[in-house]
C-alpha cells in the first residue's frame, strides 16, 4: 500500500464510516422502533378516519412528507447534539474516526438515510392500514408511488432544506431547532426589506412611501412598457431571475450548508 492510499484513509474508511452507522443505530435502535410504531400508529387511525369520511385523495403522499419534513428537521436539528453534552462530548470525540468520517456519517444518516427508513416504514404502515381500510370502510387510498416525479421533487427539496437545520445543530449549542427557524425568519425578514429598498431605486415611480401604488395592467406588454422595457426583454429578465433562484436553491444552498457546518464541526471538535 503506497503512502498517498494510506494517508487517503487517514482522513475516510468505508470500514469506520460504517462502523459509525452501525454504532448509532446500535446506540438508538430502540428510539427509532418507539417512534415509528408511535407514528406508524397515527398514520393507520389518520388514514381509517380519512377513509370512514371517504375524503382523501392524496391523503398519504401529504402526510407522508408532512412526517418527512417535520421529522427530518427534528432529527437533522439534534445531530450534532452529543458535542455539546459534556458527558457524552468526550465518548464521541475518542470514537476511532476522522472527522470527515462523523460529519459525512451524520450528514448521511439525517439525509438519504431518513428519506429511505421513513420510506420504508410509512410503506408497511401503508399496507396495514389500506388492509385495514379495506376491510372495514370498502374505501383504500392511493398508495405512495416512490417513483413518481412529485415524489422525487418532495424528497430532493427536504435533502437540500435538511442542510439548513444540519448546520443548525452544528452552530446552536442548545434548543438548535427553534433558533434555526428563527435565523430563517429573521433572513426572510431581512431579504424582503432589501427586495422593497432594491425596488424603490429600480422602479421609483412604483412606491408611494413604503407602500407600493396600485397599478393595474391589463397585458405583459403594458407592464413592460411601464417599466420601460420591451416584452421580450421582460420576460427573458423573469427567465433569468428565475433560473437564478432554482440555481441556489439546488445547487448552492445544500453545499454550502454542509461546508460551513464541517468547517464548525472541526474547530469543536478540536
Amino acid at each position: 500500500m503506497n503512502a498517498q492510499s494510506i494517508e487517503r484513509k487517514q482522513y475516510f474508511s468505508p470500514r469506520r464510516f460504517f462502523l459509525l452507522l452501525k454504532r448509532d443505530f446500535l446506540t438508538y435502535y430502540r428510539t427509532i422502533i418507539i417512534t415509528a410504531a408511535a407514528i406508524g400508529g397515527f398514520v393507520i387511525f389518520a388514514s381509517a378516519i380519512s377513509a370512514l369520511t371517504g375524503n382523501g385523495r392524496n391523503f398519504h403522499p401529504v402526510l407522508y412528507f408532512l412526517l418527512l419534513y417535520i421529522g427530518g428537521f427534528i432529527v437533522s436539528s439534534r445531530a450534532f447534539r452529543e458535542i455539546y453534552n459534556s458527558q457524552k462530548s468526550y465518548t464521541y470525540v475518542a470514537l476511532p474516526g476522522s472527522r470527515l468520517e462523523k460529519f459525512s456519517q451524520r450528514l448521511i444518516a439525517t439525509s438519504i438515510g431518513y428519506v429511505l427508513g421513513t420510506l420504508l416504514v410509512y410503506s408497511i404502515v401503508t399496507a396495514i392500514s389500506e388492509g385495514l381500510n379495506q376491510a372495514l370502510f370498502r374505501y383504500t387510498h392511493t398508495f405512495l408511488n416512490p417513483l413518481s416525479r412529485a415524489f422525487w421533487i418532495g424528497a430532493a427539496a427536504y435533502l437540500v432544506v435538511q442542510g439548513v437545520f444540519l448546520a443548525g445543530s452544528v452552530f446552536f449549542r442548545k434548543n438548535s431547532l427553534i433558533k434555526t427557524i428563527l435565523v430563517l425568519i429573521v433572513f426572510g425578514i431581512a431579504l424582503l426589506i432589501i427586495i422593497i429598498i432594491a425596488a424603490r431605486f429600480i422602479i421609483p415611480g412604483y412606491f408611494e412611501g413604503l407602500g407600493p401604488i396600485r397599478q393595474d395592467f391589463q397585458s405583459l406588454r403594458e407592464l413592460a412598457k411601464w417599466l420601460g422595457m420591451t416584452e421580450a426583454g421582460l420576460q427573458r429578465t423573469g427567465r433569468t431571475i428565475w433560473l437564478i433562484i432554482r440555481l441556489l436553491f439546488w445547487a448552492v444552498l445544500a453545499p454550502l450548508c454542509w461546508t460551513v457546518s464541517y468547517l464548525k464541526f472541526r474547530k469543536i471538535e478540536v
